[in-house]
Protein backbone atom coordinates (compact mmCIF):
# COMPACT_ATOMS: atom_id res chain seq x y z
CA UNK A 1 0.00 0.00 0.00
CA UNK A 2 2.73 2.33 0.60
CA UNK A 3 4.29 1.64 -2.49
CA UNK A 4 1.45 2.72 -4.52
CA UNK A 5 1.09 6.06 -2.41
CA UNK A 6 4.78 6.83 -3.06
CA UNK A 7 4.05 5.80 -7.05
CA UNK A 8 1.12 8.34 -6.99
CA UNK A 9 2.56 11.21 -5.02
CA UNK A 10 5.73 10.92 -7.80
CA UNK A 11 3.33 10.76 -10.20
CA UNK A 12 1.69 14.08 -9.22
CA UNK A 13 5.06 15.34 -8.56
CA UNK A 14 5.98 14.72 -12.15
CA UNK A 15 3.04 15.88 -13.48
CA UNK A 16 3.41 19.21 -11.58
CA UNK A 17 6.53 19.79 -12.80
CA UNK A 18 6.34 19.05 -16.43
CA UNK A 19 2.94 21.62 -16.86
CA UNK A 20 5.23 24.37 -15.43
CA UNK A 21 7.29 24.04 -18.45
CA UNK A 22 6.37 27.31 -20.99
CA UNK A 23 5.07 26.21 -24.62
CA UNK A 24 5.21 29.87 -25.68
CA UNK A 25 7.02 30.17 -29.00
CA UNK A 26 9.33 33.22 -29.39
CA UNK A 27 8.61 35.52 -31.96
CA UNK A 28 11.35 38.25 -33.17
CA UNK A 29 10.15 41.47 -33.21
CA UNK A 30 8.65 42.99 -36.44
CA UNK A 31 8.80 46.40 -37.49
CA UNK A 32 6.63 48.20 -40.12
CA UNK A 33 7.86 51.58 -41.60
CA UNK A 34 5.75 53.35 -43.27
CA UNK A 35 5.24 56.83 -45.50
CA UNK A 36 2.41 58.33 -46.96
CA UNK A 37 2.75 61.81 -49.07
CA UNK A 38 0.15 63.79 -50.53
CA UNK A 39 0.78 64.23 -54.61
CA UNK A 40 -1.64 67.25 -56.04
CA UNK A 41 -1.70 67.22 -59.70
CA UNK A 42 -2.54 69.91 -62.25
CA UNK A 43 -2.77 70.54 -66.00
CA UNK A 44 0.30 71.93 -65.50
CA UNK A 45 1.98 68.84 -64.80
CA UNK A 46 0.29 66.49 -67.37
CA UNK A 47 1.71 65.02 -70.87
CA UNK A 48 0.51 63.34 -73.16
CA UNK A 49 2.27 59.91 -73.72
CA UNK A 50 3.84 59.04 -77.30
CA UNK A 51 1.30 57.13 -78.83
CA UNK A 52 -1.35 60.05 -77.78
CA UNK A 53 -3.88 57.28 -76.07
CA UNK A 54 -3.41 59.04 -72.57
CA UNK A 55 -2.71 61.59 -70.11
CA UNK A 56 0.95 60.69 -67.82
CA UNK A 57 1.52 62.66 -64.80
CA UNK A 58 5.38 61.51 -63.46
CA UNK A 59 7.14 62.42 -60.42
CA UNK A 60 10.29 61.53 -58.67
CA UNK A 61 10.38 60.67 -55.29
CA UNK A 62 13.86 59.45 -53.90
CA UNK A 63 11.80 57.75 -51.08
CA UNK A 64 11.03 54.82 -53.20
CA UNK A 65 14.24 53.15 -53.04
CA UNK A 66 15.03 50.13 -54.84
CA UNK A 67 14.59 47.94 -51.79
CA UNK A 68 11.06 49.82 -50.85
CA UNK A 69 9.99 48.88 -54.67
CA UNK A 70 11.12 45.16 -54.39
CA UNK A 71 10.12 44.20 -51.00
CA UNK A 72 7.57 46.71 -49.75
CA UNK A 73 3.80 47.65 -50.41
CA UNK A 74 2.93 50.24 -52.63
CA UNK A 75 -0.53 51.88 -52.42
CA UNK A 76 -1.87 54.67 -54.19
CA UNK A 77 -5.27 56.56 -53.68
CA UNK A 78 -7.33 59.07 -55.66
CA UNK A 79 -8.67 61.40 -53.30
CA UNK A 80 -12.32 61.73 -55.52
CA UNK A 81 -14.76 64.42 -54.51
CA UNK A 82 -18.50 64.01 -56.31
CA UNK A 83 -21.45 65.59 -55.21
CA UNK A 84 -19.42 67.51 -52.17
CA UNK A 85 -18.46 63.98 -50.41
CA UNK A 86 -14.91 63.68 -50.23
CA UNK A 87 -14.07 59.52 -50.67
CA UNK A 88 -10.27 58.26 -50.80
CA UNK A 89 -10.60 55.87 -54.04
CA UNK A 90 -7.53 52.94 -54.25
CA UNK A 91 -6.10 52.97 -58.15
CA UNK A 92 -6.91 51.91 -60.36
CA UNK A 93 -9.91 53.26 -60.41
CA UNK A 94 -12.75 54.22 -63.16
CA UNK A 95 -15.94 57.11 -63.29
CA UNK A 96 -18.50 57.03 -65.54
CA UNK A 97 -19.62 60.16 -67.18
CA UNK A 98 -22.63 61.76 -69.14
CA UNK A 99 -22.31 65.23 -70.20
CA UNK A 100 -24.92 67.53 -70.81
CA UNK A 101 -25.41 66.83 -74.39
CA UNK A 102 -25.34 62.86 -73.53
CA UNK A 103 -22.12 61.60 -74.71
CA UNK A 104 -21.04 58.60 -72.06
CA UNK A 105 -17.41 58.06 -71.08
CA UNK A 106 -15.28 56.67 -68.51
CA UNK A 107 -12.10 58.21 -67.38
CA UNK A 108 -9.85 55.77 -65.84
CA UNK A 109 -6.93 56.18 -62.83
CA UNK A 110 -3.72 54.01 -62.93
CA UNK A 111 -0.83 54.25 -61.27
CA UNK A 112 3.05 52.90 -62.41
CA UNK A 113 6.16 52.70 -59.97
CA UNK A 114 9.65 51.90 -60.52
CA UNK A 115 13.09 52.74 -58.12
CA UNK A 116 12.80 57.10 -57.84
CA UNK A 117 9.42 57.74 -59.96
CA UNK A 118 6.01 57.63 -59.72
CA UNK A 119 4.02 57.80 -62.82
CA UNK A 120 0.19 58.65 -62.59
CA UNK A 121 -2.02 57.18 -65.26
CA UNK A 122 -5.44 59.19 -66.73
CA UNK A 123 -7.03 57.09 -69.77
CA UNK A 124 -10.35 58.57 -71.31
CA UNK A 125 -12.54 56.73 -73.26
CA UNK A 126 -15.84 57.44 -75.70
CA UNK A 127 -15.54 61.00 -75.72
CA UNK A 128 -15.18 63.57 -78.51
CA UNK A 129 -12.46 65.99 -77.35
CA UNK A 130 -10.68 63.58 -74.67
CA UNK A 131 -10.15 66.63 -72.57
CA UNK A 132 -10.12 65.63 -68.79
CA UNK A 133 -13.08 66.54 -66.53
CA UNK A 134 -10.86 68.06 -64.07
CA UNK A 135 -7.37 70.19 -63.84
CA UNK A 136 -6.67 69.69 -60.69
CA UNK A 137 -6.20 65.98 -59.13
CA UNK A 138 -4.90 65.21 -55.63
CA UNK A 139 -3.31 61.52 -55.19
CA UNK A 140 -2.15 59.76 -51.81
CA UNK A 141 0.38 57.62 -51.98
CA UNK A 142 2.00 54.69 -49.08
CA UNK A 143 5.10 52.45 -49.14
CA UNK A 144 5.24 50.55 -46.22
CA UNK A 145 7.88 48.11 -45.67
Amino acid sequence: MKLYKLIALLAFVSIGFTACVSNEIEEDAVYTFSQTYKVAVSDMDKRVDPAGTYYEYEFFEPELTNYVYQKGILQAFLNYTKDSRKTLCPLPFSDFMIDDRGYQWEEQFTVEFQPKYIKFIQKISDHGDDQPVSDYYEFVVRFMW
